[in-house]
This record gives C-alpha cells, sequence and structure tokens, in this order.
C-alpha cells in the first residue's frame, strides 16, 4: 500500500500532464489567450471546490482558506505563467513532443540548484550524472537535422510572427 501511496502521485502528474499538452496543443489559435485561460482556471476552480466538500464533508472552506500562506497566492501566479507559456510554445510553432520536453528538461534542472541551494538537499555522483544526461539530451533535441547532403535542415513549420503573438495575448 506504501508503494501506491509513493507511485500515485507520479502517476496522476503523468497523466495529467498528458493530457494538460494535449488540450495545450488544441487550443484555439483564434481565442485570446486570457479568455481561454479563465475558462480553464472557472472549470478548475469549480472542481476544487466540490473535490474539497467531497474529501472534507461539512468542512468550511473560508476556514480552510485562513490557514493559507504565501504559497497558495505565488502558485496562482506560477499556475497563470505555466499555462500562458504552453498556449504560447504550441503558437509559436514548437511540436508537443520537443516543446515540452525541453521546457520540463530546462525546469527539472533548475529544480535541482533549488533543491541543494535553496532546501539543503544533497548533490551525489547520481544526481551529477542525471543532470550530465539532461544537459547532453537538451543538446541532442536542439541539434539541427543533417539532410544526406550534410547540410542543416530548415524548420518546416513557420513561427508567428512577434505582432500576430502580440495581438493573439
Amino acid at each position: 500500500m506504501e508503494m501506491i501511496i509513493f507511485i500515485a502521485p507520479l502517476l496522476l502528474n503523468v497523466f495529467g500532464n498528458t493530457i494538460y499538452n494535449i488540450a495545450g496543443k488544441g487550443t484555439p489559435e483564434d481565442i485570446n489567450s486570457f479568455a481561454s485561460l479563465s475558462l480553464s482556471y472557472s472549470v478548475g476552480l469549480i472542481l476544487c471546490v466540490a473535490l474539497f466538500f467531497i474529501t472534507n464533508p461539512g468542512g468550511n472552506i473560508f476556514d480552510a482558506f485562513a490557514k493559507a500562506n504565501w504559497a497558495s497566492y505565488v502558485l496562482g501566479i506560477c499556475i497563470v505563467l505555466i499555462d500562458l507559456s504552453l498556449i504560447l510554445l504550441y503558437r509559436a510553432g514548437w511540436d508537443v513532443s520537443i516543446g515540452t520536453l525541453i521546457a520540463n528538461i530546462g525546469m527539472s534542472l533548475m529544480s535541482v540548484v533549488v533543491g541543494v541551494a535553496a532546501f539543503g538537499e544533497s548533490m551525489t555522483v547520481m544526481k551529477a550524472v542525471g543532470i550530465l544526461v539532461c544537459l547532453i539530451g537538451l543538446y541532442v533535441v536542439n541539434a539541427p537535422e543533417k539532410t544526406p547532403a550534410g547540410e542543416s535542415a530548415a524548420l518546416e513549420e513557420p513561427i508567428a510572427s512577434e505582432a500576430t503573438q502580440r495581438s493573439e495575448l
């Protein structure tokens, strides 16, 4: 049972992030990003309130709010930034298979730095090897593909202009 409690959050994260990226890629290009996010957060708010009362029958959500600290507010800001970046990432022409991979590797590397520097987590040889593998992976996925003639292949999808991106925000 302990293993299920340990692994279940990881599986939920992988499942949620997979659907999250599919939905992010499926966001219509002609909708204002903030209008789309407002709808998403409205659904999320309804779901969170419902889950609060399902998991805490008879609970007082306002009493629970009173226990929050700065982290709840900062998480709200971060959620907006992360969700906006996903929409803009796909509108800029990134593939689902590469854009989020690079972003998640970058986030993972920054998490190691923060964990060691701010929370006193240990840096082991195996973690250092893992970081090196991530850095090599970033190089590999970003390296230009070579054509049979040895020339770098050009991007296949056009990147949206800066003016177009600003108007779609």
